[in-house]
């Protein structure tokens, strides 16, 4: 005579184990306070978080690592995005958790904004560099879009970015801003100083060389952020500019809110031969390696 258990297995089912994306929205749900659903159909492997609290983030990007899923930012259409949707996805909003925005300096010359703040908060608080953007954008989504790196090769300073707060594929949470003699914070965290090497390696390459002499910056990723125009300092943070949720997650930007600038420098010359573009996806591709080598972020 067979025993209890299989005689319930019998009549029951053998229940089925449950799959690695079932579990991972079941530990998901279990351990985040905001909304999440997810998608149960056949191949369709979309979940969504609406997060309450910083540690919701923690929480889905180590599940992410554990499950190997990609963190991507809600709200923010990407060509990139869409041709690599066949990765299991979480889909974040970065919205009313981090909605706040406040000066820093006196008399607000600085302010800093969560990325869940509608840039018409800043537009009031009169930040030039986002008179002509989407009122309704949130600051992560504009500076994961291309209108935030609407500035001509090396002249960074226009985007009216001083600093940005992300978290990195491995967990770090770091501030980025200027970088050498006008630095105002040392860079604490060993995976950026790990990465700074490999940024300006990058940038003395001969692609890299290539491209800024371009009026516009021909490559996905601003490394000119670290090839300033004369006059003009490094400035870590400018790499993020139109970045496409790809290098990080942003948590925070600081804008300074007036231009450094009435008007742009003198640009290089457009008659130049244009850079090939498989020599510009492999330096986006290398940039994009040095900060997210696991590929958590699409």
């Amino acid at each position: 005579m067979g025993s209890p258990t299989s005689r319930r297995a019998f009549l029951l089912g053998r229940r089925t184990p449950p799959s690695a994306w079932g579990t991972f929205c079941a530990r998901l749900a279990r351990t985040c306070a905001g909304q999440v659903r997810w998608d149960d159909a056949p191949g369709a492997s979309q979940a969504w978080l609406v997060p309450a609290r910083e540690g919701d983030i923690l929480h889905a990007h180590a599940l992410c690592r554990e499950y190997r899923v990609q963190m991507a930012l809600d709200g923010f259409a990407s060509k990139a995005v869409e041709v690599s949707a066949k990765s299991p996805r979480l889909w974040i909003e970065s919205g009313a958790a981090w909605a706040e925005a406040a000066p820093v300096q006196a008399a607000g010359v600085i302010w800093r904004a969560g990325a869940g703040c509608k840039l018409n908060v800043l537009q009031t608080a009169g930040v030039q560099s986002l008179s002509d953007a989407d009122p309704e954008q949130t600051v992560a989504q504009w500076l994961a879009s291309d209108l935030s790196a609407q500035w001509p090769t090396g002249q960074g300073a226009l985007s009216g970015i001083e600093q940005v707060q992300v978290m990195l594929a491995d967990g770090t949470i770091a501030v980025l801003g200027p970088f050498g003699a006008n630095a105002t914070a040392p860079l604490r965290s060993l995976t950026v100083q790990k990465i700074i090497p490999k940024l300006f390696e990058l940038a003395g390459s001969d692609v890299a060389l290539q491209c800024a002499q371009a009026a516009i910056w021909p490559a996905r990723f601003r490394l000119d952020a670290l090839m300033p125009a004369p006059g003009m300092d490094v400035n870590l943070a400018w790499l993020f500019a139109g970045h496409g949720a790809s290098l990080g997650w942003v948590q925070a930007v600081w804008f300074r809110r007036e231009a450094y600038l009435e008007k742009p420098l003198a640009c290089a010359s457009m008659d130049l031969p244009p850079v090939s573009e498989l020599l510009c996806v492999e330096l986006a591709r290398q940039l994009k390696e040095s900060f997210d080598p696991i590929g958590i972020f699409p």
